[in-house]
């Protein structure tokens, strides 16, 4: 990957008929991230119910907003933001249900395009929150320099198993 790839991607909001764009990125995503980690079957699973096609089009013909983020036409991330569904949330907040990028995208600031499109979508909220697997250190650490702090913990279900979150909110109203 050359430097300044992030200059050639392009961040669009998402419609119903990017459904199937998602999925590819959701699944991929989820299956280089978690291979080896989560139980294989569970893993798959999850993969063909949370990341197919009709489930990621139901959100988004719902109330959720979603961005993709593309490098010449192919899908390499994107961010979908939803109501609340999280035990933690209060009146007032949003939740970034997902932003998946491709691996070989790391550290090119593809990831930071997409969370400031979902910040920049979720005007009007006071607080921002997402559930991040307990032990995956990179994203955790990203979501850090973002300003999320952790505000507590979940149980995510995986096909059939379960696995820790942690959930992490960001305030998106200033005094």
């Amino acid at each position: 990957m050359t430097v300044g790839i992030v200059d050639q991607v392009a961040i669009r909001e998402a419609s119903p008929g990017d459904a199937g764009r998602l999925s590819l990125v959701a699944s991929a995503t989820f299956l280089e991230t978690f291979a080896g980690m989560i139980d294989g079957d569970a893993l798959v699973k999850h993969c063909e119910t949370q990341h197919a096609p009709d489930y990621l089009r139901a959100y988004l013909q719902d109330d959720a907003r979603g961005w993709l983020a593309e490098l010449d036409a192919a899908p390499v991330g994107y961010a979908l933001l939803t109501q609340p569904e999280l035990e933690a949330a209060r009146q007032g907040d949003i939740e970034l249900k997902k932003i998946y990028v491709l691996s070989r995208f790391h550290g090119s600031g593809v990831a930071q395009l997409l969370l400031d499109a979902a910040i920049a979508g979720s005007q009007g909220h006071e607080r921002l929150l997402l559930g991040v697997k307990d032990d995956n250190a990179r994203a955790i650490a990203f979501y850090a320099k973002q300003g999320f702090r952790q505000i507590g913990t979940r149980r995510f279900d995986v096909g059939g198993k379960h696995y820790d979150d942690v959930v992490l909110a960001r305030d998106l109203v200033t005094a």
